[in-house]
């Protein structure tokens, strides 16, 4: 998702244009489009300013259960004051362990954890925090980073309190099945 005009420089103007030819490649050639074209251009979609709530001219979705959940993002922007979509890797970040084998005695694995969205609630001082996974994903990765992640925002959480500021992280691990519940919830 992106807004136009594209306030782009350096690198970024040609890679916007290159999204740009995508598009119009698309448009004017259809099925006979390249599959880059057709990935790219029907994935591009320009968005109302005003519920682009990012403090980045680009919202990026990966996979498919994160454009579904931007897209739900976009449509009830009118709950959030802001909203990210964090990068796979070099945003926020947190340490978390696991057994990379589900069954056997196997070593722990150490890595880093980038949840996908940060999201403040209208007029709160709440941050909602979102992983978004594949529906039946419960790999012991992710189980991991479930666990983890709970514990992470329960001791962030712990010390805001200690220091009086009011601001709260809620952690969420979401799945599409989730996801009308989960703005059900933030709009009641």
């Amino acid at each position: 998702r992106c807004h136009e005009p594209a306030p782009f420089g350096g690198h970024e103007v040609h890679l916007w244009d290159q999204y740009q030819k995508f598009r119009k490649q698309l448009s004017e050639y259809g099925d006979d489009a390249s599959d880059q074209a057709k990935a790219i251009g029907s994935r591009l979609n320009q968005v109302d300013l005003t519920l682009f709530k990012s403090p980045w001219n680009v919202h990026y979705a990966s996979f498919e259960p994160e454009r579904k959940f931007s897209d739900l993002l976009f449509e009830n922007a009118d709950l959030f004051d802001a909203f990210v979509k964090m990068p796979n890797q070099g945003g926020y970040a947190f340490p978390y362990s696991y057994k990379p084998v589900k069954a056997g005695k196997t070593h722990v694995a150490n890595e880093n954890f980038n949840p996908d969205f940060f999201i403040r609630k209208r007029a709160k001082h709440d941050i909602l925090v979102v992983e978004v996974k594949s529906e039946g994903d419960d790999s012991n990765r992710n189980k991991a980073k479930c666990r983890d992640g709970l514990k992470h925002f329960e001791t962030l959480n712990a010390r805001l309190k200690e220091l009086g500021e009011p601001w709260r992280y809620h952690f969420y691990f979401l799945s599409p099945e989730d996801y009308t519940s989960f703005f059900g919830q933030v709009r009641a």
